[in-house]
């Protein structure tokens, strides 16, 4: 770490780069290379990823406007489809044409070619490490482990307990009970807990993550080439990190505008995030990677009982991104046995077999369950089958894949069904909230959507 670096506990975002501090017309002037000029500085690039051993990866706002979700310092003449920036805007007070400019909801993004790529080179083990300024989740989304991601700002679609420290992904936007207070006026999924929720996000003018702006700092020091994309690199203390990298390797720039590591970048590139990210790709001979949406589906079953005479057995539909974090994914699960159909909307997703009142006092049922999602992106609902035995627990994980092109689920690694003894029961006095029984004839067809 450079001698000239606060303890990490002290440091706190430069009120000097924040929202409403106004650029001049120089610094949000968008250049760009010749089509000459760029496929040299790529080729340069690519040799340089070739030989790498230790590369790293800073990102910023500007690789997520080909998503729809504008940046906040490009001007109002920009070339972006997302127009001006958010601080841009609210500088000159103006609000954001939207017949002109194409803005789409964070939760719909799909992560764009850049964050494809960088995926692909973190598969290839080329990309050590990924430090991000974006909040808006397309890393996390786009399959980048979280061993390799740093996101210092944190992460809008995850709320963390202020209690036990757990953190939740969840598939819906996160909304704050008041200003800047981050509190969600939710609570801890955990029952044992009970902790309060807060959006895991760092504003403008708090003080960022210490273990995480740690690691950032000891990566940029292994790092001999660091790859800043997207980013004006004005905000610190996070700016510091591509700094301190270009100070003992090599630091490439690409961005429209100018940045204040542009004097010790070993190379500059003008021109969009994307445009670079496909030519490098090209050059190292690798291929971009598709988006699939992907999660992990765990179906649970649990003798409850008061006595040693098992009566009933809890299934439980969770959720858990491929990771095992917990995965808030699910809008509605409805559960099917015995041509009755109970649909439940609210977390925890269960559902209580009742074995007495089965048809023919069965010691084994089928239980078919059906998963409907927030459908961000068309998403249609999922269906699986879960057979379970009486006086035996049982659980299947189910990783699942969604391709957006085709709007289909695919069972990427069906697990066959695991049961063991009970051992433990669980008191069949809990019950399960916002539960409806229907008849079968309601049930949802397999084939329906759900409207994006």
């Amino acid at each position: 770490r450079r001698s000239n670096i606060k303890p990490a506990n002290t440091l706190q975002v430069d009120y000097r780069s924040m929202a409403h501090t106004a650029r001049s017309k120089d610094e949000k002037r968008e250049h760009f290379d010749s089509p000459e000029e760029l496929d040299r500085k790529v080729a340069m690039l690519a040799d340089w990823v070739k030989h790498s051993k230790h590369m790293i990866a800073f990102t910023g706002a500007g690789i997520s406007t080909s998503a729809g979700i504008p940046d906040f310092r490009s001007g109002m003449d920009t070339c972006l489809d997302t127009g001006p920036g958010v601080w841009e805007l609210r500088a000159k007070k103006k609000e954001r044409d939207a017949k002109k400019h194409s803005v789409t909801d964070k939760m719909k993004a799909v992560p764009t070619p850049t964050h494809m790529m960088l995926v692909k080179l973190c598969q290839e083990g080329i990309l050590k490490c990924l430090v991000s300024q974006n909040c808006d989740g397309l890393h996390r989304k786009s399959g980048i482990p979280t061993t390799a991601l740093l996101e210092l700002h944190g992460n809008t679609n995850i709320e963390m307990c202020m209690k036990c420290k757990k953190k939740y992904l969840r598939d819906y936007s996160l909304k704050n009970i008041r200003p800047r207070s981050h509190l969600t006026g939710a609570v801890c999924d955990d029952t044992k807990c009970g902790g309060k929720l807060r959006k895991n996000i760092v504003n403008f003018g708090e003080s960022l993550p210490e273990a995480i702006l740690d690691s950032g700092y000891e990566h940029a020091e292994k790092a001999d080439l660091c790859l800043a994309m997207g980013s004006s690199l004005t905000v610190t203390p996070a700016a510091e990190i591509p700094e301190n990298a270009g100070s003992s390797g090599r630091l490439v720039v690409v961005n429209l505008q100018t940045t204040p590591l542009d004097d010790i970048a070993k190379l500059r590139i003008f021109a969009k995030c994307d445009d670079v990210s496909t030519l490098l790709m090209k050059k190292l001979g690798l291929t971009i990677p598709p988006f699939k949406l992907r999660r992990k589906l765990i179906l649970s079953a649990t003798p409850t009982s008061k006595s040693k005479v098992c009566n009933t057995t809890s299934v439980l539909a969770e959720g858990a991104d491929m990771e095992g974090h917990p995965f808030s994914f699910m809008k509605e699960v409805h559960f099917e046995v015995d041509d009755k159909v109970t649909v439940t909307n609210k977390q925890p997703y269960a559902f209580v077999v009742r074995w007495d009142e089965l048809r023919g006092r069965k010691e084994c049922v089928s239980v078919t369950v059906k998963v409907v999602f927030h459908g961000h992106y068309g998403e249609p609902l999922f269906e699986k089958v879960l057979t379970i035995t009486k006086k035996q627990s049982a659980c299947k994980i189910l990783p699942l894949e969604y391709d957006p092109s085709t709007r289909k689920w695919s069972d990427i690694a069906d697990t066959s069904t695991k049961t063991v003894p009970s051992t433990k029961t669980v008191p069949s006095t809990k019950t399960v909230p916002s539960t409806k029984t229907v008849p079968s004839t309601k049930t949802v067809p397999s084939t329906k959507t759900v409207p994006s």
